[in-house]
């Protein structure tokens, strides 16, 4: 037999499996005069993996588009084809998937409880564990393809968990300079002292509507100064600058807050665009409905988990299809990641933990700056009025770090915040009352007191246009245009 009439009686048996399913489910109906089943149809192509079954949409056999994409028909193909992995894609037509290789035998049901311990931390820059599904750990990596996270469900379903999940693996692994949050906690009950203390706060955690809109309004202010800079230093993005910014991530708890307002403008118009900068996303709500997650929320927050739905609709408002509402536990979650459907049991916080790991984050670090920069920014303050004037400050510290040492660190405190940028390119940096405090000890890295100047601002958000310099208080400034 030749490999051409082997591969089609593969293809056929298949086929003939998966018809036998669906008459098996009562989903294929009788020929009432000629006799027979009604049968679907479908074209069928094969390569070394897998073979796909491209549907014909006028000939389904009687059975409705929601039918294929009933998981556990998915499940029971499987079994009929000795566990080859089965799936249904929809898109502008409905293709059957099946793996040419049965998969490895896996638990049929994933533990209810899967706690967050230093253990399951990955390691990779900004990467965390989002938990477990049947293939092991399922991991996302917030400055890349999952930067922008819509997460929502039933209260106790597993919403805040996640989020807080996900800012304790960021800060056990990362220093302020490289990672900085902003919280949203409307609530008042999920992010307590824990949260509260760690130095890693982009702002202090915002409880009432108006520190949530300052906080909100903030985090944008930061995504044009970051972009200013980026103009000025001729990159596209953040991690190509001399001196990263750290990633700064912005968790909201309850995005129905700000359903239908301009903070959510503000909110969608920063997730948008914030990929380039360094900025992310984790929104959450309690109310999955078009009113709070209209197509313009969804877009702007490309990954998404649903917890435990109350309804189909819900599910589908926040994934755009169904599913979520067949959940049957706390903490079990639907998420579509890498191009596929994964059923994962998301980590558990429980107290203990939880302080651990956040107590861990808090230890204080090592001074921020070396005796030779502290000599420096006193130098530049008592000598030079709190300017930072590179020709100058070699002049008289040529001896011990070189022009090209001495500029590379005013750029890197520029981006830190601990320098202002310039309103023009002949103005000199200024030293901030952060790095000050720094100097003196004051203050640890990145516990800021927000009170130096630094960008706030780009008018009309027009890249080419000056930055505006302001007191950093990093509360909402109008920025006009």
């Amino acid at each position: 037999m030749d490999y051409q009439q082997m591969a089609q009686n593969e293809v056929v048996g298949y086929w003939r499996a998966i018809l036998a399913t669906l008459k098996q489910r009562g989903l294929l109906r009788e020929r009432p005069r000629q006799g027979g089943m009604v049968v679907p149809h479908a074209l069928a192509v094969m390569d070394q993996e897998r073979v796909l079954f491209v549907l014909d949409m006028m000939r389904l056999g009687g059975v409705a588009r929601e039918r294929w994409l009933d998981r556990k028909l998915w499940h029971q193909w499987r079994a009929a084809l000795s566990g080859r992995r089965v799936v249904v894609a929809d898109g502008y037509g409905l293709v059957v998937v099946v793996g040419r290789h049965p998969g490895p035998v896996v638990a049929k049901r994933l533990p209810s409880i899967i706690s967050l311990t230093p253990d399951v931390i990955p390691d990779g820059l900004y990467t965390v564990c989002l938990g477990m599904d049947n293939r092991g750990p399922v991991v996302l990596d917030l400055a890349g393809s999952e930067r922008a996270i819509l997460c929502g469900g039933c209260p106790g379903g597993g919403k805040s968990n996640l989020m807080e999940s996900i800012i304790l693996q960021l800060v056990t692994k990362h220093t302020p300079d490289e990672f900085q949050v902003a919280i949203v906690d409307t609530k008042e009950v999920d992010f307590g002292p824990v949260f509260a203390r760690l130095p890693h706060l982009f702002m202090p955690v915002a409880h009432t509507m108006d520190e949530a809109t300052a906080l909100i309004g903030a985090v944008e202010q930061e995504r044009l100064r970051r972009q200013a800079v980026m103009a000025h230093e001729g990159v596209n993005d953040w991690r190509k600058l001399v001196e990263p910014f750290p990633l700064l991530l912005a968790v909201i708890d309850e995005a129905a807050d700000f359903a239908k307002t301009p903070v959510m403008d503000v909110l969608v118009e920063s997730a948008r665009k914030g990929r380039a900068m360094g900025v992310s996303f984790v929104v959450g709500t309690q109310l999955p409905s078009a009113r709070v997650i209209d197509p313009q929320v969804r877009a702007a927050l490309e990954t998404a988990v649903a917890f435990r739905c109350r309804t189909h609709i819900e599910s589908q408002a926040i994934l755009g299809v169904g599913g979520a509402e067949k959940l049957d536990r706390p903490g079990l979650a639907l998420a579509y990641l890498g191009g596929r459907w994964r059923t994962v049991q998301t980590l558990l916080v429980d107290d203990d933990a939880g302080g651990d790991l956040a107590q861990r984050a808090a230890v204080p670090q090592a001074p921020a700056l070396s005796e030779l920069e502290t000599v420096l920014v006193r130098y530049a303050v008592e000598a030079l009025g709190g300017r930072f004037i590179i020709g100058q400050l070699y002049q008289e510290f040529a001896g011990q770090m070189s022009k090209r040492a001495l500029t590379k660190l005013g750029q890197r405190w520029e981006v830190r915040g601990w320098l202002t940028s310039p309103a023009h390119a002949t103005d000199p940096r200024r030293v901030t009352d952060e790095l000050l405090s720094l100097c003196s000890g004051d203050l640890l890295p990145g516990q800021g007191t927000g009170n130096g100047d630094r960008v706030i601002g780009v008018i009309g958000g027009d890249r080419d246009a000056p930055v505006v310099i302001g007191a950093g208080d990093r509360q909402i400034q109008e920025v006009t245009g």
